[in-house]
């Protein structure tokens, strides 16, 4: 399905290397940290796309084309403003890109097995085309005292779409739990129409293309890291 060579060219030219900028360590929002540390102007302005968390944890974040979209528990996308904090948030900043076509009945297995390869390597994805078996999710606004994100996720709000279409975008980071990047595949999604999107758990193509990038990694951590800005 993939050519092994292509990828490897890609790989070993560094002469257009771009960088994926990521904004905390996924522990600290792992941990119920969910003050503000960037805000979606500071992360996102020059990006080709982004992901990240509201501050408190209110919607997923999806970034895409210069627009930013906040993604509530009612699923429904709204263009997020500048100014909206973010606790966590990732940006990819992307240098040469392949894009390659998927094969229908193609799953997250075989999308992260398209990237996978060296694993030291970060690899920047956006997935468009028509998809099947979509699920999707996002969680309500969460009140200090915050609780651990997996206490939070317990109670996700998910949205099952039989057939969608639109943009799945994020990141294949290494499979390393040192709590500094979310290993493995992390996507978010837009629909076409702009009525749907949020964190991505699965999707199986129907009909899509997937443009890839491999960049390297740059962390900015917070000096303060959990005195972060007012929540909204």
């Amino acid at each position: 399905m993939f050519d092994p060579a292509l990828i490897a060219a890609v790989r070993r030219n560094t002469s257009d290397t771009g960088h994926v900028v990521q904004v905390d360590y996924f522990r600290d929002l792992y941990s119920g940290h969910y003050e503000a540390h960037t805000t979606v102007g500071e992360t996102f302005n020059g990006s080709l796309l982004g992901l990240g968390a509201a501050a408190a944890l209110d919607g997923e974040i999806s970034s895409l084309d210069g627009v930013t979209w906040q993604i509530r528990a009612d699923g429904i996308p709204v263009v997020a403003d500048d100014s909206l904090g973010m606790p966590f948030a990732i940006a990819a900043f992307g240098g040469q890109a392949i894009t390659l076509a998927l094969s229908p009945g193609d799953d997250f297995a075989d999308i992260t097995a398209a990237v996978e390869g060296d694993l030291h390597s970060i690899a920047a994805i956006r997935i468009d085309g028509e998809f099947t078996d979509v699920l999707l999710r996002s969680e309500p606004r969460q009140e200090p005292p915050f609780t651990p994100l997996t206490e939070v996720l317990d109670h996700e709000v998910q949205f099952a779409f039989p057939q969608w279409s639109g943009t799945l975008m994020g990141f294949r980071f290494p499979d390393v739990d040192d709590g500094e990047v979310v290993p493995g595949l992390h996507l978010h999604a837009i629909s076409t129409d702009r009525s749907s999107g949020g964190h991505c758990h699965s999707a199986t193509v129907a009909r899509a293309t997937i443009t890839i990038w491999f960049d390297d990694l740059r962390i900015e951590v917070p000096e303060h890291p959990h005195e972060g800005q007012p929540l909204p």
